[in-house]
């Protein structure tokens, strides 16, 4: 029998979000809760008020905005553009990454390119990317392959995010953050939330 393995500190995940009408702010604070259940210890912050502070001290960030012509809002554009000191400096380099959105008719192209512009700048910094996996709650519903979704103003059918867009946003949330506490104890087993 082996040993346990040691134990490290709970991963710090900082959740950095835009949300001019509300709605990405309860996929945020959805996706918060996950983390925490999962035993991370969570910032989360409106990337209006978000300094580079709060990324240096996290282990794992999520970025998440509603989409505006294709891409995210305005605030989280300019957060993420002020970052570029920290990419100079490989400062982020090894930390975790993870995104999400809210758009009007939800997996559609906008959200998409959204979130692959998000993942797309978190890669230039040289993190490791936790897309969510089609075995995660709520994915049907709320999520593709590169992050939770909600649809704000679909044709028919209840504006998001609905009971299990948040689901699919808690359960992408939960898995960063179990990924992030693997990933410091250096290990590689798959997860109570399915296989990787």
């Amino acid at each position: 029998m082996s040993a346990p393995p040691p134990s490290s500190p709970a991963p710090r995940v900082a959740v950095i979000f835009a949300s001019r009408t509300g709605r990405t702010r309860r996929m945020a604070e959805a996706l918060a809760e996950g983390a925490r259940e999962a035993g991370a210890r969570v910032t989360l912050r409106e990337a209006s008020e978000a300094g580079p502070q709060d990324l240096l001290d996290a282990d794992a960030i999520v970025v998440g905005s509603g989409v505006h012509m294709g891409g995210p809002e305005a605030p989280l554009r300019a957060f993420l553009g002020d970052t570029s000191p920290l990419w100079l400096a490989g400062k982020l380099c090894g930390k975790l990454g993870a995104a999400f959105v809210s758009s009007g008719d939800g997996a559609r192209g906008g959200a998409e390119l959204a979130l692959l512009s998000l993942l797309t700048t978190l890669a230039e910094h040289g993190m490791l990317l936790v897309p969510m996996h089609n075995r995660l709650p709520g994915f049907a519903a709320g999520g593709m392959h590169w992050g939770a979704v909600a649809a704000t103003n679909p044709r028919g059918g209840e504006p998001g995010p609905t009971r299990e867009q948040l689901v699919a946003a808690h359960s992408h949330g939960r898995w960063v953050a179990e990924c992030a506490a693997r990933w410091l104890r250096g290990e590689r087993s798959q997860s109570s939330a399915g296989s990787a």
